[in-house]
């Protein structure tokens, strides 16, 4: 007789646990030659229908100029505001903080929101601001990472919140040519289309949907016991043996599910809407649990996690693949024509 096998139920590799904070940290970023912003944070709207025509020529599919339909993901990208430029240094034991420089100038706003995280400079001109650049861009190395701390602007936004989220973003190019970079845009305003561009492939990052606590079924996928089973059916039948007196971690068990940091790869960018056309891209009586969209906008193919109003962190992709090159005919949400291309 064949033996009876099937692979577990649920991953290993990412332990369902809660994250520790709404907003996404970024650890990791790709290296690039030009110095730039390898990253930007959005706000998560909702889902549309596109209508496209496939641009790209196969020797084995007669798919130029076909119409299909993808699910697309609208996000709302206010600019940010770059308030410091950091140094990172390799040490015995990692990365660390070597040098930063602060920006001179915060608004009766940004004090009132910031203090409360972080420590903000007082008393600080732009001549103290002038000499620590100057004393830092001489020890600066090529094997030295650069990131800048930026905040976002949910006060442009209709979406019921002042308060900003502080993140760090990478910054391409070597050591010294990123910290030059970095300085040039330091208390400088930044916007979507500074860092990405249409048909651009990016990473989202960002923490999924909470569903509580839930079951092992839900929770990882477990088998349903067959009927008439004993004190329940959706459980796990052998939790472990007799010995060792203790239950592995490896046993699937009811816990914690959603709420969790995840990163998609590669979606792509199907369109970046600025000006008069973000206005035009509204539903009548606004987006569900959103509401309007009022700075320029991303369009994202596919679908990404987390619930309407959630800050996602946009990275350059790490790991590229090809993109699919299509044109743009309309959008839909729900039976409303937005937007014919």
């Amino acid at each position: 007789m064949p033996k009876k096998h099937s692979p577990r139920r649920g991953s290993l590799g990412y332990r369902r646990k809660r994250a520790k904070s709404e907003s996404p940290t970024v650890s990791n970023w790709p290296d690039a030659e030009n110095p730039q912003l390898l990253g930007f944070p959005v706000y998560k709207c909702g889902m549309v229908t596109l209508y496209v025509e496939k641009r790209i020529r196969d020797r084995y599919r007669e798919v130029f100029g076909k119409e299909a339909t993808y699910a697309a993901t609208v996000t709302e990208a206010p600019p940010i505001r770059i308030l410091a430029v950091r140094v990172y240094r390799e040490t015995p034991y990692g990365k660390k903080t070597f040098k930063e420089v602060w920006t001179p100038h915060f608004s009766t706003f940004e004090r009132k929101y910031l203090e409360r995280r972080v420590n903000l400079p007082k008393n600080y001109t732009e001549e103290n601001t002038q000499k620590e650049i100057n004393d830092l861009s001489g020890e600066v190395d090529g094997s030295d990472e650069v990131r800048v701390i930026a905040r976002t602007m949910p006060e442009l936004i209709g979406i019921g919140r002042k308060k900003p989220k502080l993140l760090e973003i990478g910054v391409g190019g070597t050591g010294k040519a990123a910290f030059e970079y970095g300085t040039t845009i330091l208390g400088e305003k930044v916007s979507v289309t500074d860092v990405f561009e249409k048909d651009e492939l990016v990473d989202c990052i960002g923490v999924t949907k909470g569903e509580g606590f839930q079951g092992v079924v839900k929770r990882f996928g477990v088998r349903l016991l067959p009927p008439k089973t004993k004190k329940g059916i959706r459980k796990v039948a052998a939790m472990g043996a007799w010995r060792p007196a203790r239950t592995s971690w490896r046993v699937p068990q009811a816990g914690q599910t959603g709420f969790h940091k995840r990163t998609d790869h590669n979606k792509q960018i199907l369109e970046i809407l600025g000006g008069d056309e973000v206005g035009n891209f509204n539903p009548n009586g606004g987006w569900k649990h959103y509401g309007l969209l009022r700075q320029p906008s991303v369009i994202l193919k596919g679908s990404v996690q987390g619930t309407q109003k959630r800050v996602l962190s946009l990275r350059k992709a790490i790991r590229p693949t090809e993109t699919e090159e299509v044109q743009l005919k309309s959008a839909w949400y729900s039976r409303e024509l937005l937007k014919a291309f």
